[in-house]
């Protein structure tokens, strides 16, 4: 593997500040649509982990073999979240932050990164660490849904 498994958690970087940053920023937007009450350093707390979760992959992914599976299960992560944020656009007709990012930078590198890695990787570890992603990715989004007062639109 080469030093370009460090642009997933760059890339990760850049979507967290859009969402951070961008606009009125995601938690303005989130309180607007229903009252979900989090906090910059707690949006921010989640997301260190994040972050530190996707630089364990990348640096493991370049010294095992067996652990590129997490930056399939990352990549795929990236794509389904680009995809929720076009998404969540085009259900409300505004801007949400961090689709710039979603659409310019996660759903074209997470695309590369599942392609570079679909034949690095025994097939079967492949498909499970893309349903791994779509399973992390869904609960996220379930868990910000069920917050209190949520309500999109």
């Amino acid at each position: 593997m080469g030093s370009w498994v460090w642009l997933v958690p760059a890339a990760y970087v850049v979507h967290v500040l859009e969402e951070a940053f961008g606009g009125h920023g995601l938690m303005e937007w989130m309180a607007a649509g229903g009252g979900v009450d989090l906090s910059m350093a707690e949006f921010l707390g989640v997301n260190m982990f994040g972050l530190a979760a996707l630089c364990i992959a990348a640096w493991a992914a370049r010294r095992w073999k067996f652990w590129r599976w997490p930056l399939v299960s990352g990549a795929t992560i990236f794509v389904a979240n680009g995809v929720w944020h076009i998404a969540i656009c085009a259900m409300t007709w505004s801007y949400i932050p961090g689709v710039l990012t979603g659409l310019l930078l996660y759903i074209p590198l997470g695309c590369i990164v599942i392609f570079r890695l679909r034949h690095l990787i025994p097939p079967r570890s492949f498909i499970i660490a893309i349903v791994i992603g779509m399973l992390i990715h869904g609960a996220t989004i379930w868990i910000v849904l069920r917050m209190p007062g949520f309500q999109m639109g």
